[in-house]
């Protein structure tokens, strides 16, 4: 299990510097490192960013250094259990909190939800769309929190 969560930390790591949106579309390739370079972060740019910034993007962007943490402190030898769940169970909950405000939205605007038929349109929809580095993220994120509710072994 700790073989599995180092590659799934190392995976959430590496997505920093995927596209998170397919090539296919126009425009598209936002890569989160563009956002953390855009910053030029010094400490009093951090801070400020960190205060006026909703919680959801700063959350989203301190899954990378929990990841990058956990990946070295489990590479030396010392996997935390805490680390792994709340870096899984912080990106995990971010992409629930996504999908409930989007289907909150939806029917908000009176569309129609996606029934069980059409969850397999949706989903094939949803992987023309996310890049690379959006799945590294999320795939990194559940096989982590995962990680961390089963354990290592010593």
């Amino acid at each position: 299990m700790r073989a599995l969560a180092l590659l799934a930390s190392a995976a959430m790591v590496v997505s920093l510097f995927l596209p998170w949106l397919s090539s296919a579309l126009p425009g598209a390739g936002f890569v989160p490192w563009d956002l953390v370079r855009a910053l030029n972060p010094d400490l009093q740019t951090v801070q400020r960013f960190v205060t006026e910034s909703p919680g959801e993007l700063v959350a989203f962007l301190a899954t990378f250094p929990l990841a990058a943490l956990f990946l070295v402190l489990t590479v030396v030898g010392l996997p935390s259990r805490l680390l792994a769940l709340v870096t899984g169970g912080l990106a995990t909950g971010i992409v629930g909190l996504g999908l409930w405000r989007a289907r909150e939205g939806v029917q908000n605007l009176g569309l129609p939800l996606p029934s069980g038929q059409s969850l397999q349109d949706t989903a094939k929809a949803l992987s023309e769309v996310m890049g690379y580095g959006a799945w590294a993220w999320a795939g990194g994120a559940v096989i982590l929190l995962l990680a961390g509710l089963a354990g290592f072994r010593r």
